[in-house]
C-alpha cells in the first residue's frame, strides 16, 4: 500500500497568526508542531499496514519539514520550484493520498483562509469554487487517488464535504480569521495517528468507502485575481481569455497541464504584486 501525504501549515493544530507560518521565531515552533502531525500521521499508517509514504513539503519555500524527526521509512519531496507544487509526484501509482495541516479556501471564515495565494481572490474548477483541498483533490482523483484523510480546521471540513468518504480530522475551531478554539499539539497529533490508522486499515481490508473526486473533462480554470495588473500579465500566457478586470479562463483536455498552467499563472501573478 502507498500513501501520499501532502502536508501544509496554517491547518496545524495551534498556528492561528500569519507570524506563525512566515520566518520568525513563531515560525520554528509552528514548524515543529507541523512536523510532529507529519509523524504521527506516517506511525499510523505504517502500524496499520501501509508500505510505502511520500510526504510532499506544501507550504511556501517548501522547506519546513524537519527531516530527522520523520520516520525512516517516509521519502520527503522538499524544495521549489516543484512540478504540481503541493502535489508534485501525485500518479496512480499511490493507493491513498493525505492532506495534513490543510486550511480552508479565500473568502471562507477559515483561519488564516487563502487560496494558494495572497494574489487569489477565487478559482473555479468546471464551474465549482475551488481552493487548495479542492483543486489538489481534483488532481489526485485524475490519477484515481481518492483523498482518505484531511486535517485541519472546522471549516475546511466543510469545505471537503463533497468528498466522499473522506475522513475529516478537526484540530481547531476559528474564532476568526486570526483566532481559533485549537487543540494542545500533543493531542492533536494523537488524533491525526489514531485516524490514519484506521483509514489505512479499513482501505487495506476493503472497508473504506472512501471515493477519488474528479469533475469531468475538458476542463475549464476560472481564476479571478485581487488586481487587474495581474490578470493583465497573466493574460500574456497563450490560450488564456480574460474575462474582465481581474478574470482570466483556460482550458485544457488535461488536467495535469491545466495545474502546471495555473502554477505559471501564480508566478507571473507574483511578477506585479
Amino acid at each position: 500500500m502507498r500513501l501520499y501525504i501532502s502536508a501544509d501549515l496554517e491547518g496545524v493544530a495551534g498556528v492561528v497568526s500569519p507570524r506563525q507560518v512566515t520566518a520568525s521565531a513563531a515560525y520554528e515552533e509552528a514548524r515543529r508542531w507541523m512536523t510532529e502531525e507529519v509523524c504521527a500521521v506516517s506511525r499510523g499508517a505504517l502500524a496499520a499496514g501501509a508500505e510505502k509514504i511520500v510526504v510532499n513539503d506544501g507550504h511556501l519555500s517548501m522547506t519546513n519539514l524537519l527531516l530527522d524527526h520523520l520516520p525512516e521509512k517516509v521519502e520527503v519531496l522538499s524544495g521549489r520550484p516543484k512540478e504540481w507544487g503541493m502535489m508534485c509526484s501525485i500518479d496512480k501509482g499511490f493507493d491513498l493520498a493525505f492532506f495534513v495541516g490543510y486550511h480552508a479556501r479565500q473568502g471562507s471564515l477559515g483561519l488564516l483562509s487563502h487560496s494558494y495565494s495572497d494574489a487569489i481572490a477565487r478559482i473555479e474548477l468546471n464551474g465549482i469554487e475551488v481552493g487548495e483541498l479542492g483543486f489538489n483533490a481534483a488532481l489526485a482523483g485524475f490519477y484515481g487517488v481518492p483523498v482518505g484523510l484531511v486535517s485541519g480546521d472546522a471549516e475546511v471540513a466543510v469545505e471537503g464535504s463533497h468528498l466522499v468518504g473522506t475522513r475529516f480530522a478537526v484540530v481547531k475551531w476559528p474564532l476568526s480569521q486570526q483566532g481559533a478554539r485549537t487543540l494542545l499539539p500533543q493531542k492533536s497529533q494523537a488524533l491525526l495517528e489514531t485516524h490514519s490508522y484506521e483509514v489505512v486499515r479499513d482501505w487495506l481490508s476493503g472497508e473504506n468507502t472512501v471515493e477519488a473526486w474528479c469533475p469531468g473533462g475538458p476542463y475549464q480554470l476560472m481564476v479571478e485575481f485581487r488586481h487587474a495588473r495581474m490578470a493583465q500579465v497573466v493574460a500574456c500566457m497563450p490560450g488564456l481569455t480574460q474575462r474582465g478586470p481581474c478574470r482570466v479562463e483556460y482550458s485544457h483536455q488535461d488536467l495535469p497541464t491545466l495545474y502546471k498552467a495555473f502554477q505559471a499563472m501564480l508566478l507571473l501573478a507574483h511578477s506585479v504584486a
